[in-house]
C-alpha cells in the first residue's frame, strides 16, 4: 500500500491544500494552517543507571507538534514521563512560549504516565532540567518546520483497559481488574497531514496505565512509546506520535499479568500453576511506592535468567499493546479521519482550588481496604487547560482523574471532536482525582488521594465546559 493512501482525502481537500499553500483565502474563515513536528531524545546515560541490573529497554522522547493558523498558534507536547511535575512546567512554559511565540495558555505539555521512565522509581535520571530542556528544544525545532497541513479528527474503540477498584469476594477493596467496573475505552487520533501526504504530526488519546515495568530496574516508555514508535517507523521517521493519557486514575492494562519485582528477592516465582487451591492468605501490605523505590536491590544472580524470561514475555506484552493502538490509530487515519485545512485556534485556562485532607498515618500508611485518619489540609491546586483548533478540542487536566469524571464532561459537552488529556500542565498536589462515585472506594487511589469529597468533580467539569463556551466567543 502506498503511504499516499493513508490520507482519504477527496479532490476537494486536495484542492483546498494548494490553495492554502499558495496563501490563498477559502470560505472557511481564512486561517490557512501550517504545522511542524520534531522530538528531542530524553533517555538516561547508561551511566545514570541505579543498579547494576538495571537496563534501557527503548529510548525516552519529548515530542512536540506546533500547529499555527497566522494569527494564532499552539504547542502540543508529550513526554515520556511519569509526571509533568509543576517545578518542571514552570521551567519549561516560558521558554516554550518564547521559543515558538504561542501564547502560554495556548500551550499543552502532558506526560505520558510510562512508570518505568526514570532510574530510580519517578525520580532521579532524567533530571526535570533535562526534560524541560528536551521540551523545549522538541517545540524549537517542531516550530522551524512549520510547513501548510491539514487536520482531522478521528476516535475508534479498542479494548485494552480495565477498571482497577475491585471490591472482591472477600469483600476486600483490592487494585486488581474489575471488569464490571466504569472504563473509557475510546481511541482519540488528531492527524496533522503534510502537503505531500505524508502526517507530519499525530496525537493519541486513550486511557490506560502503563505499568508492566514499573520498579523493574528497566527504563522504557512502555505501550505509549511502543505505540508512537510503531506509527513512526511506517512513516520513515517523517512523522512525529505523541501520545497522552485519557481519564486513566482507575484504568490498568486488562492483560497485565507479570510482576517483574517478584523477581527481585531472593527466591524468584517458579513455573505457574494453574486452578491449583490458593495460597495462605498473605497479611496486608502497606506498600510505600518511595520507601520500595529505595530499598531496591540488584536481582541475584540465581534469579537472573528467570527475571530476563520475565522482561522478555512482558516486552512482547508491551510491543502487542502499542501495535494494536498504532494500527487502529492507522486504520481511522486511512479510512475515517476527512481532514481540513484551515481552522482556527483558541487557547484558554481555569484554575480553582478544592479543599484538602491530611493522612495521620504517615508513618505506617495502610494501602487499602480501610479508611485512614485525616486532617484538614492545605487546599488543592487545580487547573484545566484547553485548546482548540477549529472544532476539535483538547482538554488538558493537570493531575490523575478517574473515568467518570471524564465520561461526565463527554456528556455535557456541545462538542463532538473533544480529547481529555491528564497530567497536563503541572501537577496538582492532589494525588489522584476520584470521581464522586469512588469516594467510598477504600482503594489505593481514594484513600491516598488529597482531596476532600464533593469538589473535585463538580469544578473540573465547570471550568471544562465554561472554557468551551468561551471558545465559542
Amino acid at each position: 500500500m502506498q503511504i499516499a493512501n493513508v490520507v482519504t482525502g477527496s479532490m476537494i481537500v486536495a484542492a483546498a491544500l494548494v490553495l492554502t499553500a499558495t496563501g490563498k483565502a477559502s470560505a472557511q474563515g481564512n486561517h490557512p494552517l501550517r504545522a511542524g513536528a520534531a522530538m528531542t531524545d530524553i533517555t538516561p546515560k547508561p551511566g545514570e543507571l541505579k543498579l547494576k541490573t538495571d537496563t534501557i529497554r527503548d529510548h525516552l522522547f519529548a515530542r512536540a507538534i506546533v500547529v499555527d493558523s497566522g494569527d494564532s498558534c499552539a504547542v502540543l507536547i508529550g513526554v515520556d514521563q511519569g509526571a509533568i511535575r509543576k517545578d518542571m512546567y514552570d521551567a519549561a512554559l516560558p521558554r516554550v512560549a518564547s521559543a515558538t511565540g504561542c501564547a502560554k495558555e495556548n500551550i499543552l505539555i502532558a506526560a505520558t504516565h510510562t512508570h518505568s521512565g526514570s532510574t530510580d522509581g519517578f525520580g532521579g535520571a532524567p533530571t526535570s532540567s533535562t526534560i524541560a530542556d528536551g521540551i523545549v528544544k522538541a517545540a524549537t525545532d517542531a516550530r522551524a518546520k512549520l510547513a501548510p497541513a491539514m487536520i482531522g479528527y478521528g476516535r475508534a474503540n479498542v479494548d485494552l483497559n480495565v477498571n482497577r477498584d475491585l471490591f472482591n469476594n472477600k469483600l476486600e477493596w483490592r487494585q486488581e481488574p474489575n471488569p464490571q467496573g466504569v472504563s473509557d475505552k475510546t481511541l482519540s487520533v488528531v492527524e496533522f497531514i503534510g502537503a505531500d501526504y505524508v502526517p507530519i504530526g499525530i496525537y493519541m488519546n486513550y486511557a490506560m496505565h502503563p505499568i508492566n515495568f514499573y520498579l523493574s530496574g528497566v527504563i522504557s516508555a512502555d505501550f505509549p512509546g511502543e505505540a508512537s514508535r510503531t506509527i513512526e517507523e511506517h512513516f520513515d521517521h517523517k512523522t512525529v506520535a505523541i501520545f497522552t493519557q485519557g481519564t486513566s486514575g482507575d484504568q490498568n492494562p486488562s492483560l497485565r499479568e507479570n510482576f517483574l519485582t517478584a523477581f527481585r528477592g531472593e527466591t524468584a516465582p517458579g513455573t505457574e500453576t494453574i486452578a491449583a487451591p490458593p495460597p495462605p492468605p498473605a497479611p496486608p501490605s502497606n506498600f510505600n511506592p518511595a520507601a520500595a523505590s529505595a530499598g531496591l536491590r540488584p536481582v541475584p544472580d540465581q534469579n537472573l535468567a528467570a527475571y530476563r524470561k520475565a522482561i522478555d514475555r512482558t516486552s512482547a506484552d508491551v510491543a502487542m499493546m502499542g501495535v494494536l493502538i498504532a494500527e487502529k490509530t492507522l486504520y481511522l487515519m486511512r479510512h475515517d479521519i476527512k481532514p481540513v485545512s484551515e481552522a482556527r485556534i483558541w487557547g484558554g485556562q481555569e484554575k480553582f482550588t478544592c479543599p484538602g485532607r491530611d493522612r495521620l498515618d504517615t508513618d505506617h500508611p495502610v494501602r487499602e481496604n480501610a479508611m485512614p485518619p485525616y486532617k484538614d489540609g492545605a487546599d488543592v491546586n487545580l487547573m484545566v487547560s484547553l485548546v482548540r483548533v477549529g472544532d476539535i478540542y483538547f482538554t488538558g487536566i493537570n493531575g490523575e482523574v478517574y473515568t467518570n469524571i471524564g465520561l461526565k464532561i463527554k456528556g455535557a459537552a456541545a462538542a463532538n471532536k473533544l480529547i481529555i488529556s491528564t497530567l497536563t500542565n503541572g501537577g496538582a498536589n492532589s494525588g489522584y482525582i476520584y470521581s464522586d462515585d469512588a469516594y467510598s472506594h477504600l482503594s489505593f487511589q481514594v484513600i491516598g488521594s488529597r482531596l476532600k469529597p464533593g469538589c473535585g468533580e463538580n469544578k473540573i467539569t465547570d471550568a471544562a465546559l465554561e472554557l468551551m463556551r468561551k471558545s465559542d466567543r
